[in-house]
């Protein structure tokens, strides 16, 4: 540990009086102690990791068991981040937001739980953020502010027809949770995975909606809201969990004296109940709305889950994710290879359900009709019996468990902190009793597991489990035509027959309720309540910038001088190695077509094996090779673009001839012939990327809006947005299939050149001694030929669309670039996005017009945008962000109000990096040519942001918004209603 040693902090745990002890133990794996511990007073659940990390982790968590479909759980944890006892003002967490060096802020709810965690990096802050947590769960201003469940939960407004408060108007439904939900309903996948629950575990908990279904949320009460958290958010119904390197003994005394001890033990009745076994299998069928211009042929949803468990056996548990793997997730998998061979189903996927007390085992076929469900029943039985009486691939098994013990041992979780990530996953044994460290002890689990493969453990898992399990659902969903219209019609219907019976006082009071809640939306918190949320001043934040690590080298293979970009950081054993392709050359047409060659490798026959046996090879070998198109700043000033063709590999030291062997496989011998093998592959990859489409539409509607100026967001468009799938649909392999090989074989020959390649390699000096071992087969297996190409430059176009879906929801998104109109970035847009994100935007968009969610973004080049999420409006959303530039233009605000902004973009600067993504900077930082002192200027403008700085934005901003480029995706009937804001309006899906 930096500041103490384990022994000292677990006998200054051991002294303190308020808490008992139960275990101590230490966690190998993870080179950490775990400290379990009870609570005396209240019996609150204590679990304590102490660990040489400096980003701290607080979570504290509730049982929370749903009793029907209204989200109060889920309304519940917004609402009580609105404001507490010790913290009144109406938004602490806006508050944390902006003025927090947190590296992770949130709150989840769950089918049984509800969690609330915190990070940081920095002491003070992190004490900062547990104060406000804890005080919001215990002390939420709820019981005083009716308000707050009317606007986070549901309610009614009476409004004209551009949505302004109208004493004669019509009644509509708004709330932010209401809307998130109505958007979570309307992708067709989250809508099965409620079917199936909703079928599997009919009579219990798990088979209400704990987020909440639109149809049910309008029928909780304010009482029931209440009665909700008076029964199970009491410390006796907690779970406190802590991690990483801080004076734990400390952090503990501190939540006892200001919260624990305040409370009496309770009994809180939250147990969640065992799952009854059902009579026999059920069966049931739903639908699911899709719009006018798409096809109900081959639109049908089959799915088959079961009831497994595992959640309280480690074996059992990572036995059964290990099982999913080998049987629907890697190339080739038996089960979802005979769905797709027997033409069942464009993509198929699913299983292992976990996180819940009885866990299940699913199977998913998408894009198959009705008519193929018997088939689809007799493929999973005859493929389950065989696999489990003739045996698994033994190689295809220890594979896997090669690719999950990796994994759990490199801690890369990207952006969310790996203690973060431990904390979750201890309640899947904590929240029912038992051992929060038993998941987190892999290496015995792994040992295990490979000595019980050749006993037949997985064969007896499908045999026990699988097979003649009558605790199955067995769920088929069947699209329908204009049903989001036939559902919004039937809401509006049945809100005219509500108004019909009301009296005028009580339509008076709905007015009156709707003003008064406008009202208490647009009155900001006192400065009082402001000044009472703890937050750090700008003399805590340090000056210093840390350059990205690289160093430009060069290795020599098959007479060639490749070069190299080292980034020298400790990396635990792995090699994070990068083979970079330049693909400036490529014009539209080619991008897309290089794309889809990004798809298919790595997922096809080699001239020496197939696809699956290669997959295996990679799992056994490595922690993974991935391909990836990407595009990368070539210049700080001016900005410039390059677009690159990446393979992504990980290995651990002393594996490098082995990748360099079989990447030069993947690359010179892909049997790119094989039309049955791309006719599948293009079908599930457009069967995944549709759904992402809108899954992610505020991503996919700003990307589109800035296709239409900038070459960078284009050719993202060409390779992963609404061009892509375009492309994708328009493929018509029995016609084009000639055509379509030849131009990925050309390409291919034309990217894998040796003279177009660049390495990147991240790793310590002892991984570096044997990073190119084996290069030469890969440098012999390139083309050699050297050609003048020159770099293409794409066209864009302004179109500004609007694109209908089968959504209630809408994504509404704005763009512009002011480096286009002659201005240059500063550091003072990184404050103003915080002020935009979690102040105007925040206030319009979300808590007034009841969206999930808004953000802004600024970027070096010049671009810029605006996008909502999960939101009800569209013309009302544009109007809000015309209004920027007056917001701009008056904005004021003291001294600590900018401190908060500030100290939420350096938060964001500051990001705490993996050792990967450490290395990746290095990378981007060659070629983008990034000087230190570029670095210290930006981080200075940030710091020294007044508020004179914002104001003196506005004719930046003027010239991002009058670019004038919109895109939205979303309610086909909102679209055409407001389609004046658009150029062209248009269907996302073409079938």
């Amino acid at each position: 540990m930096k500041n103490y040693n384990m022994d000292e902090q677990v006998k200054n745990i051991k002294e303190l009086s308020a808490y008992e002890i139960k275990t101590v133990s230490d966690i190998e794996e993870l080179s950490a102690r775990a400290v379990i511990l009870e609570h005396k007073k209240t019996k609150a659940r204590v679990f304590c990791m102490l660990a040489d990390d400096d980003n701290k982790v607080f979570t504290i968590g509730f049982r929370t068991p749903s009793k029907d479909s209204t989200g109060v759980a889920h309304i519940l944890e917004h609402s009580v981040l609105c404001g507490s006892k010790k913290f009144p003002a109406k938004d602490p967490f806006v508050e944390l937001v902006k003025g927090s060096l947190n590296t992770f802020l949130n709150a989840i709810t769950y089918p049984d739980k509800t969690v609330y965690p915190v990070a940081s990096c920095n002491d003070k802050d992190f004490d900062n953020l547990v104060d406000v947590y804890l005080d919001a769960v215990l002390y939420p201003n709820v019981y005083t502010e009716e308000k707050i469940f009317r606007q986070e939960g549901w309610h009614y407004e009476l409004v004209d027809e551009k949505g302004n408060p109208d004493e004669n108007g019509d009644i509509i439904l708004n709330g932010v949770v209401y809307n998130e939900m109505k958007g979570a309903f309307s992708s067709a996948d989250s809508v099965l995975e409620r079917a199936i629950t909703k079928t599997l575990f009919k009579g219990h908990s798990y088979g209400e909606e704990s987020g909440g279904d639109p149809d049910y949320i309008p029928s909780l009460t304010y009482e029931k809201f209440l009665d909700m958290h008076s029964k199970y958010y009491h410390p006796s119904n907690s779970y406190i969990y802590l991690y990483g390197d801080m004076d734990m003994a400390k952090k503990l005394e501190r939540i006892d004296r200001e919260y624990l001890d305040k409370f009496e033990y309770r009994f809180v009745d939250s147990k969640i109940e065992n799952v009854k076994e059902l009579e026999n299998i059920r069966e049931e069928n739903f639908e699911y709305p899709i719009t006018e211009a798409q096809s109900e042929e081959d639109a049908t949803y089959l799915s088959w889950s079961t009831l497994v468990g595992g959640e309280l056996d480690p074996i059992l548990y990572m036995g059964f994710q290990i099982l999913e793997y080998v049987l629907l997730d890697v190339p080739g998998a038996a089960l979802r290879q005979a769905l797709i061979d027997a033409g069942i189903g464009e993509d198929v996927y699913g299983g292992y359900a976990n996180g819940i007390l009885e866990p299940y085992f699913g199977v998913i076929a998408k894009n198959t009709n009705l008519d193929r469900k018997a088939e689809f029943l007799a493929v999973i039985e005859g493929t389950l019996r065989k696999l489990a009486d003739e045996g698994l691939d033994r190689e295809a098994i220890k594979a896997a468990m090669n690719i999950f013990e990796f994994k759990a041992r490199e801690a890369d979780y990207g952006s969310y902190p790996k203690g973060l990530m431990y904390g979750l996953s201890s309640f899947d044994t904590w929240l029912y009793d038992d051992d929060p460290t038993k998941h987190l002890r892999f290496e015995g689990i792994f040992k295990t597991l490979r000595e019980e493969t050749d006993n037949n453990y997985f064969e007896n898992l499908i045999k026990k489990y699988l097979l003649d399990n009558k605790n199955t659902a067995i769920v088929t969903m069947v699209p329908k035509k204009g049903l989001t219209t036939k559902k919004d019609q039937e809401l509006k219907e049945k809100l005219k027959e509500l108004k019909a019976t009301l009296s005028k006082e009580e339509l008076k009071k709905i007015y009156d309720d709707t003003i008064a809640l406008k009202k208490y939306q647009s009155e900001p918190s006192s400065e009082e309540a402001l000044l009472k949320i703890p937050m750090l001043s700008r003399d805590d934040i340090s000056r210093e910038v840390k350059m990205p690590v690289y160093k430009e080298t060069e290795v020599e293979a098959a007479g060639k001088k490749i070069p190299v970009i080292y980034s020298n950081v400790s990396t635990t054993g792995i090699n994070y190695l990068k083979f970079v392709f330049n693909i400036d050359f490529a014009n539209e047409e080619e991008i897309k077509h290089i794309a889809l060659l990004r798809e298919i490798l790595g997922y096809i026959d080699t001239k020496k094996q197939s696809y699956s046996s290669l997959s295996t090879s990679v799992n056994l070998n490595s922690g993974g090779i991935a391909y990836s198109i990407e595009t990368v700043t070539t210049n700080s000033n001016p900005i410039e673009h390059s677009f690159l063709f990446c393979v992504n590999a990980k290995i651990l030291y002393g594996k490098e001839s082995w990748l360099y062997s079989t990447v030069s496989e993947v690359l010179t011998m892909s049997k790119l012939d094989d039309k049955k093998r791309i006719k599948d592959i293009i079908a599930e990859v457009k069967s995944g990327l549709k759904d992402r489409l809108v899954s992610s539409g505020h991503m996919t509607a700003l990307n589109r809006a800035g296709s239409y100026i900038s070459k960078e967001l284009l050719f993202g468009d060409l390779t992963k947005g609404i061009s892509y799938l375009n492309f994708l649909e328009s493929i018509d392999l029995e016609k084009d299939f000639e055509k379509i090989y030849e131009n990925l074989l050309k390409l291919s020959k034309k990217i894998f050149n040796i003279n177009n390649l660049l390495l990147h390699t991240i790793c310590d000096e002892e991984g570096y001694k044997t990073a190119f071992d084996g290069i030469e087969v890969l440098a012999e297996s390139l083309e050699k030929e050297k050609d003048n190409r020159e770099k293409y430059v794409l066209q864009t176009e302004v179109k500004n669309e609007g694109f209908g879906t089968a959504s209630r929801v809408n994504y509404v998104a704005r763009f512009g670039n002011f480096v286009n109109h002659g201005f240059k970035y500063t550091g003072v847009l990184r404050v103003f996005k915080v002020l935009l994100s979690y102040d105007y935007l925040w206030n319009n968009i979300r808590v007034k017009g009841g969206a999930y969610g808004c953000s802004a973004i600024f970027g070096k080049s010049g671009n810029s945008g605006f996008v909502s999420y999960r939101d009800p409006n569209m013309a009302n959303t544009n109007k809000i962000y015309e209004g920027i530039i007056e917001y701009a233009k008056n904005f004021t605000a003291n001294e600590r109000e900018m401190t908060k902004s500030v100290i939420g973009a350096i938060s964001e600067l500051d990001t705490p990096l993996t050792p990967a993504r450490e290395g990746m900077k290095g990378l981007s930082a060659y070629y983008s040519k990034v000087r230190y002192e570029d670095m210290v200027q930006e981080r200075e403008e940030v710091l020294n942001t007044c508020e004179e700085d914002i104001r003196a934005l506005v004719p930046l901003l003027e010239s991002v918004l009058s670019d004038k480029l919109i895109c939205a995706i979303g309610n086909e009937d909102m679209i055409e209603k407001d389609r004046e804001l658009f150029k062209e309006v248009k269907h996302l899906y073409k079938d």
